[in-house]
């Protein structure tokens, strides 16, 4: 009653009366019963920044005084300066209709209070008690939440309380930024400070109620989340002390970064000191809009100089009040004077040529982005429903029914650790255009660099041909790492693939439709698909135009989990010759694109179109040449190819589905990939005599690797270890060299390799020095070979030397001198073997029978047959 005496005296408050309800004021129960649940209706892609939210400002501000007995209103000039929104019911069910007419975004202004329930939060502002606690807060919110589990709320949450003598004071002994930061972690964690020092008893815990990277306690969240990810939850966007400073371990960082300042993307200059402030309010309104979007007035110095961030979360207080002016007269205005909320619905509305820089007809002042295609965060006082209404439309223009797509692919698509991929370039490129697509699949990551272990004696028996199996999404094989400066939003909503390295088309034609049906049980099924597949049954199997056949089962299976899913299928892309090892892939893979861009045509239906993408086009490889600008390696995609194969899956979604306003560019260059040089080198002889390792380079697909035998020339030559090895580990093998040799000196040293050109690789590694002393078995002696019809019988002995006590297999190799470009056949018998019959082999030609034994240590050195010919 003080207040309200001094400011009667002194007539500091000569505002109006209050402007009556209208379509931009105080009229929230009128906004359209559509916008309980507009967020619904949003794709899970996109971006919280992209969006438009109507929010209030100190959304709990209902009162100045003591309300009244029969009708629980508030009235009186200090109810005139506190009050900022519509009063629908104290103890937070204000908030309820708030919620109902679309409003998602809350100021939370708090006070710490002891009382029997030990230390919380009262709703607060000011010296003025809203007749709200924050546990009425959360209760609202979680019930609304819980009836439309496809919203979100955001969040601001502010100490209110100064200790001034117009604010408020927090309870004695507990008006620190500590406490209140503690008090707020035990509404999360389910406790009650009594009061007594850390003392607290058990309480409702509302952590679940919070998206958990806006409220760890101990960093704040590095990225804007897309709405799929907070659904259901609430977004804590900042947690500011008295002073407006912003606490770290809670909130959004870019926003609200701890410690710094917010001016950038937060507008909340709210002083006004006169009627006829409001029109400066209001540019500033305008101003921060245009910010948004990325639009600017040539007019105002530094405009120009703000570059779009599309990504970026804004917030755009509209709310102002002062000595003279009530912030019902900011929103709603006077007879004379507009307020800034009908600037803002005059702007939405393009009336009265409010907003000229967001139209096509703009003069030349204006620069920069031209639509006004998003808003913020708007934090209003005294929002209409018809304004709520305007700013909720907007988000309808990032609508597409394409919202989640799975990519379906082999290495290519899959990726190796360090890669970007080309699914990551679409990511972006749909992220530019605000499609808010979401990648769908089983998989997320690429595949991992092999781990580094000692070599393993081969199986009993003989491997055989047939595929092995594939790696589950949670094998460690396929959890590789993307480039380390890929988006982290891409982890969240673009990462999730159905690509694996090796895969074929044959193999996929029966996984595609269970894979569909279980992202139909997770309510993800894929609008779209984009298939890459082919090359390796061309290229493996010796499939040529009879793919095609096999491409329409794919078709087929796909559409029997969802009739409607629309398909670009992309041909296969010539590689870099392979000599004589594969003459006829060329002249195949022709063949198949050929039939399958006469085939895939004829395959749309009404619900279901097919698209063809020219990945061959657009990587643009020779078939006789020997390296090719957008591979790493002859087939799969450097950065230049990712961004290749991206314009095309692009180009066809841009002109044949609508999306985007631009199909994607691709550069005419790109860097090569930058690796580390190989670290900590160390040499290890004592096992199968010479083993080096080093600490793994991110991004290296191989390495490469020499070795030199210093005993008696410290300047030898270095021999090149064929092929590189794909670990950090080297394990010196008796093949081509017969070495290691025992009391010899070697030197090892390793660089990184992620393609064939010098570009993608590393520096070589400083060598590193040791003495073999192998503790492998000896050559098993007494080794001989017998041909037969049709088969060889192999005899030998055990050998006697000191390690042959701890054999653990024998290793047969059949090695055919007459096809000397095969692979030899290695057979893995048990310790106890001393003959074996090697069956499969070819009458007429020559074999020799090498013979290992295998320890702990690990492949001893062989015995050697001589040359046989089985009848």
């Amino acid at each position: 009653m003080l207040l309200a005496l001094l400011l009667s005296v002194s007539g500091v408050f000569l505002s109006a009366t209050p402007a009556r309800a209208n379509d931009y004021y105080s009229s929230i129960t009128e906004a359209s019963a559509a916008n309980t649940d507009w967020m619904s209706r949003v794709p899970d892609g996109a971006n919280l920044a992209w969006l438009s939210v109507p929010g209030t400002h100190d959304s709990l501000a209902l009162c100045g005084d003591t309300p009244d007995p029969d009708t629980g209103r508030c009235s009186g000039i200090v109810t005139s300066i506190t009050q900022t929104q519509e009063n629908h019911g104290f103890s937070a069910k204000t908030l309820t209709t708030q919620f109902d007419a679309g409003i998602r975004a809350l100021d939370i202004r708090v006070r710490v209070d002891k009382g029997d329930e030990g230390l919380k939060f009262t709703a607060h502002h000011g010296a003025t008690y809203q007749y709200a606690n924050f546990t009425d807060v959360l209760e609202a919110t979680s019930r609304f939440l819980s009836g439309h589990p496809g919203e979100t709320v955001l969040m601001n949450l502010k100490a209110e309380c100064t200790g001034s003598t117009f604010s408020c004071k927090d309870a004695d002994g507990f008006g620190t930024d500590e406490w209140r930061k503690k008090i707020f972690d035990s509404y999360l964690d389910g406790r009650s400070y009594t009061g007594d020092g850390d003392r607290s008893t058990a309480s409702t815990a509302w952590r679940k109620l919070f998206w958990g990277p806006s409220v760890t306690g101990e960093t704040q969240s590095d990225r804007v989340p897309t709405l799929g990810e907070v659904r259901g939850k609430v977004v804590l966007l900042g947690y500011r002390n008295t002073g407006g400073g912003i606490f770290d371990g809670y909130g959004l960082q870019q926003p609200y970064p701890a410690g710094g300042s917010n001016e950038e993307y937060v507008q909340d200059d709210f002083e006004l000191s006169t009627i006829s402030d409001i029109d400066d309010k209001w540019e500033k309104v305008r101003a921060h809009l245009r910010r948004a979007n990325g639009t600017w007035d040539g007019t105002r110095p530094g405009e120009k100089d703000h570059a779009y961030e599309q990504d970026a979360l804004y917030l755009n207080y509209t709310s102002g009040s002062g000595t003279g002016v009530h912030p019902y007269t900011a929103a709603g205005g006077t007879p004379t004077a507009t307020g800034v909320n009908n600037f803002l619905i005059q702007c939405l509305r393009a009336e009265k040529d409010r907003c000229p820089e967001f139209s096509a007809g703009r003069d030349d002042r204006f620069g920069g982005r031209s639509g006004l295609d998003r808003m913020g965060v708007m934090m209003m006082d005294f929002p209409g429903g018809k304004l709520i209404d305007e700013i909720i439309a907007r988000n309808l223009a990032t609508h597409t029914d394409i919202g989640d797509v799975m990519v379906v692919g082999d290495s290519i698509s899959h990726g190796y650790e360090g890669d970007h991929t080309w699914r990551y370039r679409l990511w972006d490129w749909a992220r530019s255009k605000k499609w808010p697509v979401t990648f769908v699949g089983p998989y997320r990551g690429t595949v991992r660099q092999a781990e580094a272990r000692a070599p393993r004696p081969p199986v009993l028996g003989e491997s055989g041909d047939d595929e092995p199996a594939e790696p589950g999404p949670d094998d460690a094989r396929v959890q590789g790492e993307y480039a380390k400066d890929v988006d982290a939003g891409f982890s969240a909503g673009g990462s999730a693939h159905y690509a694996l390295w090796g895969r074929t088309l044959t193999r996929t034609v029966p996984t595609v439709k269970p894979v569909m049906q279980e992202l139909r049980a997770e309510d993800r099924t894929p609008d779209l698909l984009l298939v890459e597949l082919g090359f390796n049954d061309i290229g493996w199997y010796g499939a040529s135009a009879d793919l095609v056949g096999t491409m329409k089962k794919f078709v087929d299976n796909a559409r029997a989990a969802d009739p409607d899913v629309r398909i670009v299928l992309a041909n296969v892309p010539q590689r870099t010759t392979l000599g004589d090892a594969n003459p006829q892939l060329p002249q195949r893979i022709r063949d198949y694109n050929a039939a399958l861009a006469k085939a895939a045509p004829g395959w749309s239906t009404s619900t279901s179109p097919v698209e063809l993408a020219d990945l061959d086009k657009a990587m643009g490889c020779d078939p006789k040449a020997t390296t090719c600008a957008t591979t790493y390696d002859g087939l799969h995609p450097n950065a230049l190819g990712e961004y290749r194969i991206a314009q095309a899956f692009g180009t066809v979604l841009h002109r044949e589905f609508g999306i985007g306003s631009a199909a994607p560019a691709a550069p005419d260059s790109a860097p090569g990939r930058s690796l580390a040089t190989p670290s900590g080198m160390k040499f290890d002889g004592t096992r199968q005599g010479v083993t080096a390792t080093w600490n793994k380079v991110f991004g290296a697909h191989t390495y490469d690797v020499q070795w030199r035998d210093v005993t008696s020339d410290s300047n030898a030559g270095w021999q090149d270890v064929v092929p590189g090895v794909s670990a950090p580990r080297y394990d010196m093998s008796w093949q081509f060299t017969d070495q290691p040799y025992d009391g010899h000196t070697y030197e090892v040293r390793a660089r990184a390799v992620a393609g064939d050109v010098s570009a993608n690789r590393s520096s070589w590694s400083p060598a590193v020095r040791g003495k073999a002393a192998p503790t492998t078995a000896g050559r098993p002696p007494g080794l001989t070979a017998t041909a037969g019809a049709g088969s060889i019988d192999v005899h030998w002995s055990a050998p006697a030397d000191s390690h042959s006590g701890s054999i653990v297999r024998y290793a047969v190799w059949v090695y055919d001198k007459s096809t000397p470009l095969s692979h030899s056949r290695i057979i893995g018998y048990p310790a106890s073997a001393r003959s074996a019959k090697v069956t499969g082999v070819t009458a007429g030609h020559e074999y020799v029978i090498l013979l290992c034994a295998w320890n702990a240590s690990g492949e001893g050195k062989p015995s050697m047959s001589d040359t046989v010919v089985p009848g």
